[in-house]
């Protein structure tokens, strides 16, 4: 029970926490280590981050493929278009179309619409239509009543047809088109022999098969294939889009001349990697540098629950924004990671013949206070890339057993890796089911001495509230005691 300054008059409450706050200065400090070490470790991450992306980009790099980027033009796009899509070897490709490929394509006669809402007015059946999927043929139920509209949204939301269907209500006629093409495309529509109608006349009434009113030929339809040369060679596909000789190729017009399509080195695409490569190296460097430069205010430790409570929103930012400037200031594994690039980069690759380094190719590192941004020579680059390819991807994906002797993209690949093992060991990965990390660890200790603590000023609060308590009651027996003594003496005395 605490008893509350009765007796003394004292505001016992206030002298407590005051006494508290006291207490509370060394969790405090252990408080603002905690967070600052949880900001730091944020950022570790974040760099983290930034660098796997990074490492990335690189790893394309240290691939061959993507120095042997080639690029397709074609003599006339509106004939034959293609692009690369496998591994089409440089060259030139001759294409003559003789013939596009066709769906298979169905038309009714004129006033098919009308004959089939007659029928079905008065009757109900079953149409088996083909399946291009399925190659079997798949039942329409056509219940009395229905029309040809019924009819052509039925097919037209039977995925297993391949058919897509519309109707033209100006010629009371519809249409059935396959959405594949060539031979294997097919339109087949089986009707019940009982489905017909009888035309009566002067001279004799005709029964007349309800295929016959729809369709002036109900036979099976097929589409055609597409019929091409190509560097004389005779040979055909089903679709007018394949693949052939590592080429996409879209037939687009029949009967023209020859076309041709060639296949060159894409130095575009081959310039805009190494560029991409460099500018990202530039930009991550910069990031870090910024950090590693970043002033650091020892008079800004991170704010306490109860100091916020003392601020508005807007000096709490501006507090936390000088107090997490500098975590990284000077860090060793930052400093690492850049001076290990910058090595990795301008230094000479050994064992080849040809280009040895970036610099033969037009990239070469700035003035010193640009702290390693490299530049580049487009003009030397494009150069290099168009007349020396072979050297250009050996120079960044050369495979050695000795460190000298490795490619480029290699060893900045390996730096990286090395680098991000690094921040992992000190900072964890945000993915980990159970960090081990050295900062997660310190913070984790001072989360138990944070616990420790807090059970400590529980009980020191406790005490003190013991000891006023205490106080309050001797002083309210003691109040007691000597208004009894005076009680006496006014007794005795009168």
């Amino acid at each position: 029970m605490r008893i509350g300054g009765i007796a003394s008059g004292f505001d016992t409450e206030q002298i407590v926490n005051q006494l508290m706050e006291v207490e509370r200065i060394p969790l405090d400090r252990i408080y603002q280590q905690k967070v600052r070490a949880e900001w730091q470790r944020d950022e570790y991450r974040a760099f983290n981050t930034k660098i796997a992306r990074f490492q990335e980009l690189v790893f394309n790099m240290q691939l061959q493929s993507t120095y042997l980027a080639r690029r397709v033009t074609s003599s006339d796009d509106s004939v034959v278009s293609a692009r690369i899509s496998g591994d089409a070897q440089y060259g030139v490709y001759e294409i003559e179309v003789t013939k596009l490929a066709t769906a298979a394509s169905k038309v009714s006669k004129a006033g098919a619409g009308k004959a089939f809402n007659d029928y079905f007015a008065e009757n109900s059946g079953t149409i088996q239509i083909w399946s291009n999927a399925d190659n079997e043929y798949i039942d329409i139920e056509i219940k009395q009543g229905d029309t040809i509209d019924t009819f052509i949204t039925a097919i037209n939301q039977n995925k297993d047809l391949g058919i897509t269907a519309f109707y033209d209500e100006a010629t009371d006629s519809f249409v059935l088109q396959t959405k594949n093409t060539g031979e294997n495309a097919v339109i087949d529509i089986k009707f019940n022999e009982s489905m017909g109608v009888t035309i009566n006349n002067e001279e004799e009434s005709t029964a007349v098969k309800l295929a016959d009113l729809l369709f002036a030929d109900p036979e099976r339809v097929t589409g055609e294939n597409a019929e091409f040369k190509i560097n004389g060679l005779e040979t055909n596909r089903e679709s007018n889009s394949f693949t052939i000789a590592g080429l996409a190729v879209d037939l687009k017009a029949a009967g023209g001349a020859k076309v041709k399509l060639e296949v060159a080195q894409d130095t575009d695409a081959i310039f805009d990697s190494i560029k991409n490569l460099v500018d990202k190296y530039n930009e991550l460097i910069n990031e870090i540098h910024s950090k590693i430069n970043e002033p650091f205010h020892r008079d800004f430790p991170p704010l306490t629950e109860a100091q916020k409570k003392e601020m508005s929103d807007k000096e709490i930012e501006l507090w936390e924004e000088k107090a997490k400037s500098g975590l990284l200031r000077s860090d060793r594994i930052l400093t690492d990671i850049v001076y290990n690039m910058r090595r990795a980069l301008g230094s000479v690759v050994g064992d080849l013949d040809g280009l040895n380094s970036l610099h033969q190719i037009g990239i070469s590192t700035g003035s010193w206070f640009e702290n390693g941004k490299l530049h580049i020579n487009e003009t030397k680059l494009r150069d290099a890339i168009a007349n020396k390819p072979e050297e250009v991807m050996a120079l960044f994906t050369n495979r050695s057993e000795t460190e000298e002797s490795l490619g480029i993209a290699i060893r900045l690949y390996q730096v990286l890796d090395a680098g991000l093992n690094r921040l992992a060991e000190t900072a964890g990965k945000t993915t980990s089911l159970y960090d081990t990390s050295t900062l997660s660890e310190k913070i984790r200790r001072y989360e138990d001495q944070m616990a420790a603590m807090e059970e400590r000023l529980i009980r020191i609060e406790n005490r003190y509230w013991a000891q006023f308590t205490a106080m309050e009651r001797a002083l309210s027996e003691m109040y007691a005691q000597s208004d009894w003594l005076y009680q006496q003496m006014m007794m005795m005395g009168g």
